[in-house]
């Protein structure tokens, strides 16, 4: 087999063939090229039936891939291969084996979240007295089939999710189902209840190896370790330095424990990058450096002479955007196309500036892995209600939220009225005046009706970032947001329903108009945003977060938002969470093949307010020696100046003469704005990771700033 396309020790991967493997692949040094091509080395020099080879990966676009790449170096037929996710190897042995696992049989059905989700509801409603949501049940159940140190402190909800658990159980061993999370596990325990079965195939398998090593938790670790024992010729491929799935249950641990569960583990380092430039490779080489506790790779590339990475430190997040975008045409003079770009952010709010100046300036963009953040279900509930509040006639956002949240208002009851507001030629708003009826349904339209009409009457009054935190609480919306939604999705819905107020608060400076004017303007505008397809046949600038991108390359990253708060994210209280933090910036740099920007901003409108920012320490910790521009100066700004901050007031005693809008600091909860005052009570917006608060004016830890 003809190995000249391989450099030294890719080499040595593939030919180190007996015994425990660690390959430690960096970034762009050929990961896949390297299994694929050990796979096909043990087969075609080595004869070693495919059938006894067990390749596992995490996504099935990895498989396929591997796949087609050992088919066409061997002219063979792979589809037969064991060569799958995780999951999916763990399915198809159950299939030959679950009859070893009783109840279960060979005829199992997997069921996907929704249905998961639709038992967990029965058990529910015939148990009769959990308190806890459904979807907040079905994480925990979940959670406990992929954390090997799961627990649940509170007494209570341990309680009930243990009732949960066990019912769900039972209706899945019932009806011969088993979820997702479910595959894995079953595999373990027939291996642990039938030793001869795990002996079929750990003799069975003489070589098995391991994709994004670093990714494995704790079950699938056990797993390939339980199959490999007979002849120990495990290989495992992965980088420490792109571990950035904790979240999900992946163990960086796994790599130190392998090395020490298999003694005589051979270690290859894979240090060679063939996608980016050497000067991208050198900041990439500094930020992760930072980081103890990892085995020690410097990446370098024979591609040098490549443009030093930018940094950029604009005055205001408009000017931020400006600037992209501005970037973004220059690289079309020279040549690029709009597909050869990508905007990288930590968190998904932080998309809806670069999305507004990306249309105004009608550049092409698609939402990589994500939904565009006009077209987010949570964005058009907001927009569907400040349409009725300016014009109640809106029948398509009458029907969008008059049953958000729920108020047994259902299609029956939308059709009745749909007839009474032909019959009378008006609108459907109107027609609940006209409305006959009874019940729970009927009186949620009254609610609802009443519900537009209050918030409608004081518009001229509230400032109109403002509306929304009052048809968040009057409509109930954000308590039945969290009632139905898992914490993680209810706080990502909530963040960006936030950044939506600061759409308004750019409309609320836009003129002065009355309110009303002005908010009839804006949805005339964001009726654009929201119906842009953006559909350039595949040539379209990606926006993504780093978690997207892990796996893709750019010729042009723009790494956006580098700020306190946003990268590392403000749920970032560990050294082990800085760690995985600053992974993910190593992952957003070795992203870029030729030209590397990033960005920050010194003032940035989140969730409504102007708030200071502070550049990422992970900027602080980088040499500006390997920046284009050693020493950035402020750059000019744009837009409108922000008011500098002044340093807070030195008192002994807190200031009580506070009203909406002032700016204070609390010694627990840091800078905020008061948005709202009721005698000495006053509500303060402090920064995403504390969220509003509700606090006594003169209380000695608040001082005016």
């Amino acid at each position: 087999m003809d190995l000249s396309g391989l450099n030294s020790r890719q080499r040595e991967a593939v030919t180190t063939t007996e015994g425990p493997v660690m390959v430690m692949a960096g970034a762009g040094s050929g990961k896949t090229k390297v299994l694929t091509t050990r796979i096909s080395y043990l087969i075609s020099e080595l004869g070693i039936p495919s059938e006894n080879i067990l390749a596992v990966t995490f996504t099935n676009k990895a498989a396929n891939e591997m796949k087609e790449r050992i088919s066409k170096m061997l002219n063979i037929n792979t589809s037969k291969m064991w060569v799958s996710t995780f999951h999916s190897f763990a399915a198809r042995l159950l299939r030959i084996e679950i009859d070893n696992l009783p109840p279960f049989n060979k005829y199992f059905n997997i069921i996907d979240d929704d249905d998961s989700l639709k038992i967990v509801k029965e058990v529910i409603k015939e148990l009769g007295d959990i308190s806890y949501q459904a979807k907040e049940m079905r994480k925990l159940i979940s959670n406990s089939k992929n954390f090997l140190d799961f627990k649940v402190d509170n007494l209570a909800k341990k309680n009930d999710f243990q009732r949960v658990l066990e019912g769900y159980e039972k209706k899945l061993e019932e009806d011969n189902l088993l979820d997702f999370d479910d595959l894995i596990i079953k595999t373990i325990e027939l291996f642990k209840n039938n030793p001869n079965i795990l002996e079929k195939y750990q003799r069975k398998f003489q070589y098995i190896l391991v994709d994004e090593f670093q990714d494995t938790n704790g079950l699938q670790y056990i797993l390939v370790k339980m199959l490999s024992a007979f002849h120990k010729n495990i290989f495992v491929v992965g980088d420490d330095f792109q571990s950035i799935y904790s979240f999900r249950g992946a163990k960086i641990e796994n790599i130190n424990k392998f090395r020490k569960e298999f003694i005589d583990t051979k270690l290859i380092l894979l240090e060679q990058n063939y996608r980016s430039t050497e000067e991208i490779l050198n900041l990439a080489n500094n930020v992760i450096e930072k980081n103890p506790n990892q085995i020690k790779k410097v990446m370098f590339s024979e591609n040098s002479n490549g443009a030093k990475p930018k940094l950029y430190n604009a005055y205001t997040s408009y000017d931020e955007t400006m600037f992209v975008c501005d970037k973004i045409k220059d690289l079309l003079l020279k040549g690029d196309l709009y597909s050869d770009i990508a905007i990288m952010y930590r968190a998904n709010h932080i998309s809806r500036g670069f999305e507004e100046q990306l249309i105004k300036y009608h550049i092409p963009y698609k939402i990589y892995g994500g939904i565009s953040f006009f077209q987010r279900a949570e964005i058009k509930d907001m927009i569907a209600y400040l349409k009725l509040l300016v014009y109640s006639d809106d029948d398509f956002s009458f029907k969008r939220v008059v049953n958000n949240p729920k108020k047994a208002v259902g299609e029956s009851i939308i059709n009745k009225l749909t007839d009474v507001a032909r019959n009378k030629d008006i609108s459907l708003f109107e027609a609940i005046n006209y409305y006959e009826g009874k019940g729970q349904g009927y009186q949620g339209l009254l609610t609802f009706k009443s519900q537009i009409e209050a918030i409608s009457a004081q518009i001229e009054n509230v400032k109109l970032p403002d509306l929304i935190d009052i048809i968040l609480d009057e409509t109930g919306y954000k308590d039945e947001l969290q009632r139905v939604e898992d914490e993680d999705v209810y706080q990502d819905k909530y963040q960006n329903i936030k950044e939506f107020k600061s759409i308004l608060k750019d409309a609320q400076e836009s003129s002065d108009d009355s309110n009303a004017e002005k908010l009839l303007s804006l949805l005339s505008d964001l009726a654009l945003k929201t119906n842009n397809d953006n559909n350039n046949d595949g040539n379209s600038v990606i926006l993504t977060t780093y978690h997207q991108a892990k796996g893709l390359e750019f010729k042009n990253v723009f790494m956006v938002a580098t700020e306190e708060g946003i990268f590392p994210s403000s749920n970032s209280f560990s050294e082990a969470d800085i760690e995985e933090e600053r992974r993910i910036c190593y992952v957003g740099i070795t992203r870029a093949k030729k030209r590397l920007f990033i960005t920050h901003c010194d003032h940035r409108r989140l969730f409504g307010y102007d708030q200071e920012m502070w550049p990422s320490r992970f900027i602080d910790e980088m040499d500006k020696s390997l920046f284009e521009d050693n020493n950035p100066k402020r750059n000019i700004p744009i837009s409108k100046p922000i008011p500098a901050k002044e340093a807070p007031k030195d008192l002994t005693k807190s200031d009580v003469n506070l009203k909406v809008g002032d700016k204070i600091n609390h010694k627990i909860f840091g800078d905020g704005i008061i948005v709202s005052k009721d005698g000495l009570s006053i509500t303060v917006a402090f920064k995403q990771e504390f969220g509003i608060k509700k606090l006594k004016a003169d209380h000695p830890s608040i001082r005016k700033i």
